[in-house]
């Protein structure tokens, strides 16, 4: 069997039989992935030879076992950038683009080189995804030691892209309840942050997120909020009157008595706004800064 139509159908069953969600996609992926070619010259592969099929073998195997599909290929989709990622880091999320595009199309409409920090930054992807499309002077903040390497050979990476927009990221490394690590009092356009969220108690289903994905990056203390509570204080001492602050949330965390009840509760904001994901469901808040 060196066909690559056969060998795709072959890692299908294997990863179908291993409860692989998208098994069809994934196994395309893969087998791209080895032979270095698109989706849409895969049918016009020939045949593999025997070092391809092992390296095929292996990375079904990783696959089979639950290893995200991101750790093999080693990048991750982030609208229209590419992101490298791997252990220690959180990968992005298409739920997250809706996000970013929201914040982007807000800064777009300043006309202006603007102050953006993306608060527990991670791979990058909302800093990065920023600096690509509208100017601006972004500040990254990520408190993990292991995040952050990802955080910076991405940067790097892009940086050809972003800098010919007129953006510069600046990567911080260290927690965002610190304000030093912050830009000054009232000169921030906008914050934007992918917090660890999820209540320490909850055990993610799946086993992609639950094993794979650090957990510095996934838990928020026993309700969710403990980085939420100290980020919000920093992005209210941090923004300028007018300016926007956004924070990605669980879909049991919007409205009435999530992300935007904290925010209410703050003081500090008005205009206080859920937004719902790609599926329909509760997923960021939008706030402006008062005064």
């Amino acid at each position: 069997m060196t066909d690559a139509r056969e060998v795709v159908a072959a890692v299908t069953e294997t990863l179908r039989a291993a409860d692989v969600p998208s098994s069809a996609v994934d196994a395309r992926w893969i087998v791209c992935h080895v032979l270095g070619t698109s989706p849409a010259s895969l049918a016009f592969a020939g045949d593999l030879t025997p070092d391809e099929l092992a390296a095929i073998e292996e990375a079904a195997r990783r696959r089979a076992s639950r290893e995200p599909l991101q750790h093999i290929l080693g990048t991750a989709p982030f609208g229209d950038l590419d992101l490298a990622v791997g252990p220690g880091v959180f990968v992005p999320r298409p739920e997250t683009e809706v996000m970013a595009q929201y914040v982007i199309n807000h800064l777009s409409g300043l006309d202006r080189s603007t102050v953006v920090v993306d608060a527990c930054s991670g791979s990058g992807a909302l800093a990065i995804a920023v600096a690509c499309h509208v100017p601006a002077l972004v500040t990254a903040i990520e408190a993990s030691p292991d995040a952050v390497p990802w955080l910076e050979r991405n940067v790097a990476a892009q940086r050809p892209r972003f800098v010919g927009r007129g953006s510069q990221i600046e990567v911080v490394a260290g927690d965002v309840a610190d304000p030093s690590l912050w830009p000054p009092a009232a000169s921030v356009d906008l914050v934007v942050s992918n917090p660890p969220y999820i209540p320490d108690g909850c055990v993610p289903r799946d086993p992609e997120v639950r094993d794979h994905d650090p957990a510095v990056a996934l838990f928020g203390g026993p309700d969710g909020f403990a980085v939420i509570r100290p980020l919000v204080a920093e992005a209210a001492a941090a923004l300028r009157p007018g300016g926007l602050l956004v924070i990605e949330h669980a879909d049991d965390q919007g409205e009435p008595d999530g992300v935007p009840a904290l925010l209410r509760a703050q003081g500090a904001f008005s205009d206080v706004t859920d937004h719902p994901d790609w599926a329909g469901r509760p997923r960021f808040t939008s706030s402006v800064r008062a005064g």
